[in-house]
């Protein structure tokens, strides 16, 4: 054998050499992968902490409370209190004596209550004034009324002057058979102004029908006509005071 072929079997034997020791290497090396593989999945873990031991708990007694004995406690004895017997009592004795009777009292008359009048002033006649509804309805303005006496009776004849608004007249009471009917009193006057609702002040007068100078007999009157319908007549009636 020459020298070039005992070279050619040294390289021979250490190239199978390598050659195992590179299987053995790549063996190793994917056995290692799995396991870490199989370690990262938590497939086996041969680190895992070991489990403690569970302790037992045992049972709490409970204390079952005992009945407690009452406690007496004493009754007083009520304390009898003696009912005294009946005291003796004197006999008064009677003394004569002469009781005085005297007379009834007489009893006075009754005393009749007059009937009340209208309240007396420095007026012969007091008057008094309301607004309403004229009865022809919304399309009047104007005023009327009544002469009467303390009882109420028509007094018809007395002269009532009415002036105010662009009007200066003297009507009469009971003087026209329609207003008597119009307003139901047998001593009714009445006064126009105007055919539509308008505010209008108006005075009125009584005045003394029996003496030729025909003095007023009552206050003069200023009534205010508002200018609506519910109030565009105004009525005044004059009652005899004395």
């Amino acid at each position: 054998m020459g020298k070039s072929q005992v070279l050619r079997a040294g390289v021979d034997g250490r190239t199978r050499v390598y050659n195992v020791v590179t299987v053995v290497m790549l063996v190793a090396t994917v056995l290692t992968l799995c396991f870490y593989g199989v370690v990262g999945l938590d497939i086996f873990n041969p680190f895992a902490p070991s489990v403690p031991p569970t302790l037992a708990v045992l049972p709490t007694p409970t204390i079952t409370p005992t009945s407690r004995i009452p406690t007496w406690t004493p009754t007083r004895t009520p304390t009898i209190t003696p009912t005294p017997g009946p005291t003796n009592t004197r006999t008064p004795t009677l003394t004569p004596s002469a009781t005085p009777t005297f007379p009834p009292t007489p009893t006075p008359p009754s005393t009749a209550t007059e009937t009340p009048r209208a309240t007396r002033s420095l007026w012969p006649f007091t008057h008094e004034v309301n607004l309403g509804t004229p009865p022809y309805g919304c399309s009047w303005t104007g005023v009327a009324g009544h002469v009467q006496d303390l009882d109420g009776n028509p007094l018809v004849g007395y002269p009532v002057h009415v002036w105010g608004g662009g009007i200066d007249q003297v009507v009469s009471s009971g003087q026209d058979a329609r207003f008597n009917t119009i307003y139901g009193n047998q001593a009714a006057w009445e006064q126009f102004f105007d055919g539509r609702v308008k505010p209008i002040q108006v005075r009125v007068q009584l005045h003394d029908p029996y003496r030729s100078d025909h003095p007023p007999i009552s206050d003069e009157v200023v009534i205010d006509l508002p200018g609506f319908c519910g109030g565009a007549l105004g009525y005044v009636v004059f009652t005899q005071n004395h």
